[in-house]
């Protein structure tokens, strides 16, 4: 790990003497392909003072070739290359089955009842609308969990198939973000590496004391800015725990039998499809309780 960070640092070290040598200050900076995706270089860029302005697209990959592609085929049969298209733009969930209710209890979800269930020591599946468009879970398809015990990061690697030094991502309420991070710009995409300013989120913090947080605001994302309102009431911090729902190698989940099977396989304590909350009868393997 070591040796990747100097590397990672040497190479972002040439890059910025190349920018200050060859290009002039004060442009804007726009960042394309899957380099968008190294969010400790997106930081250093924005940190750096060369440029302007600094622009990473939502969810950055290196299918640029395709869609302008895709785009001017556009132009050239409508006379605008222009779409409408936001980082929800999956899928929606796919309800093909039930949850067995000898397993599940079904409620309608209550923002400070899950908040409680969290600080608890739940881990639950989160699902919202139309899945996310990129690698990053940002709220539609993800697993919650509260962010202050290490044992929550070591279990969610342990759900997710990960090496256990691998961080966990933070989601955080942008009314929190100073008082957590020690910074308050908006990162809705989860694009950008900051320093944890707050010691007893433990179960979110790197090595080196760096985060990729998503800022979530009331208008962008309601239901889940309303849960971390609830949890930051019950705990002071409108932070959680964060990552991907999928099976190791495979996209995000989206129907409800693998749902049900991702659960069950790896001890889930609860589920939340829309407004509905099933919560396991019993306590998972290796959960609270």
């Amino acid at each position: 790990m070591t040796a990747a960070a100097l590397l990672s640092r040497r190479l972002f070290e040439t890059f910025a003497d190349a920018a200050e040598q060859h290009l002039p200050s004060g442009i804007p900076l726009r960042i394309a392909g899957g380099c968008g995706l190294n969010c400790e270089w997106n930081a250093a860029w924005r940190d750096f003072g060369q440029f302007s302005s600094v622009f990473v697209p939502p969810c950055p990959n290196d299918s640029g070739s395709a869609v302008g592609t895709a785009l001017d085929a556009l132009h050239s049969l409508t006379g605008s290359p222009h779409v409408d298209w936001n980082v929800y733009s999956g899928l929606s969930f796919h309800h093909d089955t039930e949850p067995d209710p000898n397993i599940w209890t079904r409620h309608r979800l209550e923002p400070y009842a899950l908040a409680h269930a969290l600080g608890s020591g739940h881990i639950v599946a989160w699902v919202q609308g139309r899945w996310e468009i990129g690698p990053r879970a940002l709220g539609a398809r993800s697993l919650l969990a509260e962010p202050f015990h290490e044992r929550t990061r070591d279990r969610l690697n342990a759900i997710k198939k990960r090496e256990d030094y691998r961080p966990i991502a933070p989601v955080c309420r942008i009314e929190d973000a100073g008082a957590a991070f020690g910074d308050d710009f908006p990162d809705p995409y989860m694009l950008y590496f900051r320093a944890v300013g707050h010691p007893e989120l433990r179960a979110v913090t790197h090595v080196d004391g760096s985060a990729r947080v998503q800022t979530v605001s009331r208008d962008a994302h309601p239901p889940l800015h309303e849960l971390l309102s609830a949890f930051a009431e019950l705990h002071g911090l409108g932070v959680l725990c964060n990552t991907s729902l999928n099976f190791k190698g495979t996209g995000f989940i989206n129907t409800m039998s693998d749902l049900l099977e991702f659960s069950e396989t790896h001890g889930l304590d609860g589920m939340v499809v829309g407004d509905t909350w099933y919560e396991r009868r019993r306590p998972s393997p290796g959960g609270p309780g």
